[in-house]
């Protein structure tokens, strides 16, 4: 029933931009904005029609006020600037939502560089696959621009930096997270599907913040993608569509990787039961009980406390986040020696 409403409203708008790119920042890095904002710029001649909206997202040196950033809106006629106040990616990202005017939604990160022809192929996705509600690069390179990841490291890193690179195009419906889902990480949506999404976030259904200042919970995009499977969509991804992270040195450091594991791992099992609200009574029914979260957690803590090897650390703080992240989707306390053990490790 959505996708045929999708087809004739599609057809209803074709006159209409198809494309809006929305790059949300704060208090961003010169060095990676300015690549971002150049390949945006560079984008196909052959490119479906688009527009650009950069959102300053209460950055402490407003961004209008930089001169890389305003040669760029003086440069490009299609780009402008809004400012949202409330921290956080996805009141961003929802800002210029309600400011844009494209059939599709793209969002870039302030550190993403898209291959020239990314709207070219995302068009013919569009055109070929009308079900499939949610698109992301297939092939994702990870670019260390201060200098190589520790070896011990780079693995684990170019796997929490969203490297992938996929052989063929995949996508799947599946009510739980698939391997082929696309990352947030040159995420495009069919508009229907943010604007639903917008309207359940604004209703208090949706309460992830996302990325919060310098916080790195997350958890939008997966929450977006799934909302596209509980309407009876598609997401996948497509080696054809390219995109390269740009990654600064200092969040290649063991610290920063150890925040952004965990911030990953705790927001699942609530963007999973707040689109699909029947996976509560099974994460209670399976919930683990806490003193085996506890035994479980501390035999593996004492490990990596007599063995120095930071993987061990990294796979300990993602099985903590994540049976954490199921006891606060189920309003369940978690243990206060869970806490104590976390204080230690982040």
């Amino acid at each position: 029933m959505y996708l045929r409403f999708y087809i004739k409203d599609t057809m209803s708008l074709s006159k209409q931009m198809e494309y809006s790119i929305i790059i949300c920042t704060y208090n961003p890095d010169e060095r990676l904005l300015k690549r971002c904002l150049n390949a945006v710029r560079g984008l196909s001649s052959n490119s479906p029609t688009f527009e650009i909206i950069l959102v300053d997202n209460n950055s402490a040196n407003p961004i209008d006020d930089l001169s890389y950033v305003k040669d760029f809106l003086g440069s490009c006629s299609i780009a402008f600037l809004i400012k949202e106040s409330r921290q956080g990616l996805n009141h961003a990202r929802l800002a210029g939502v309600r400011v844009s005017k494209g059939r599709f939604i793209v969002f870039f990160d302030d550190d993403n560089e898209p291959d020239p022809n990314y709207l070219v192929k995302l068009g013919y996705l569009h055109l070929m696959y009308p079900s499939i509600a949610a698109w992301g690069p297939g092939l994702v390179s990870v670019d260390f621009i201060d200098g190589m990841v520790s070896e011990e490291l780079e693995i684990y890193a170019r796997e929490a930096f969203q490297e992938r690179s996929e052989v063929e195009l995949v996508y799947a419906q599946e009510p739980s997270w698939q391997s082929c889902y696309p990352y947030g990480t040159g995420l495009c949506l069919n508009r229907q599907v943010v604007e639903g999404y917008a309207e359940l976030a604004k209703s208090g259904r949706f309460n992830i913040a996302d990325r919060t200042g310098n916080q790195l919970t997350s958890g939008g995009d997966v929450q977006m993608v799934l909302y596209c499977i509980s309407l009876g969509l598609g997401a996948g991804v497509d080696p054809e569509l390219k995109l390269t992270h740009i990654i600064p040195g200092k969040r290649t450091s063991l610290d920063y990787l150890k925040r952004l594991t965990f911030g990953n791992s705790i927001c699942y099992a609530t963007c999973l039961s707040e689109v699909f609200p029947d996976q509560l009574a099974t994460l209670k029914a399976n919930v683990m009980t806490e003193g085996k979260f506890i035994r479980k957690s501390f035999k593996r803590f004492i490990v990596v406390k007599l063995v120095t090897d930071p993987i061990k650390v990294l796979d300990l703080i993602d099985y903590v986040g994540g049976h954490y992240g199921i006891y606060r989707a189920i309003g369940k306390p978690v243990p206060k020696l869970i806490d104590w053990m976390l204080r230690r490790l982040l």
